[in-house]
């Protein structure tokens, strides 16, 4: 019975993760609204960080004065191949001045968002878990100063 039910949770975790990647793809399409609860029970919320929103989607943006507590850099294959390193680098040198920990992880969302990296998971101050929304598309100073609340730098 222990092998059967091994068996059956490594077949629910694939079919999780093919669904989640088929949501990523028709998202990045722009056809997943079906798909997703309008009341956000997914808890992944792209910002207007890198790419456009739904209307109706409200913007991750934080107060004035508040800061995020933690930022969680994707540097996983995809997120790194297209700028989740130097992303990396930026959310270091910046955070340090509002006193946001920058953590990193090889992948925050499990693939279902590989497409629209470098993804950053974004945590504020006394929110509860366990799903936080993700950043897409963060590869500027601009974008990275967004999300952490700071004024976009002078170029």
């Amino acid at each position: 019975l222990a092998g059967s039910q091994r068996a059956s949770d490594t077949f629910s975790r694939r079919m999780v993760r093919l669904a989640l990647a088929a949501v990523a793809v028709l998202s990045a399409l722009g056809h997943a609204s079906a798909f997703v609860p309008s009341h956000g029970v997914l808890g992944r919320v792209p910002s207007r960080v890198g790419h456009t929103r739904p209307p109706s989607a409200p913007p991750l943006r934080m107060a004035d004065g508040e800061h995020p507590e933690k930022v969680i850099v994707c540097t996983g294959p995809t997120c790194s191949k297209s700028g989740g390193k130097k992303a990396l680098a930026l959310f270091k040198e910046m955070a340090e001045e509002v006193g946001t920990v920058v953590e990193t992880v090889s992948c925050v969302s499990e693939c279902a968002e590989c497409a629209l990296g470098p993804n950053v998971e974004v945590r504020k101050k006394g929110a509860e878990g366990p799903f936080y929304p993700i950043v897409n598309k963060v590869k500027t100073a601009a974008q990275v100063a967004e999300v952490l609340g700071l004024p976009a730098p002078s170029s």
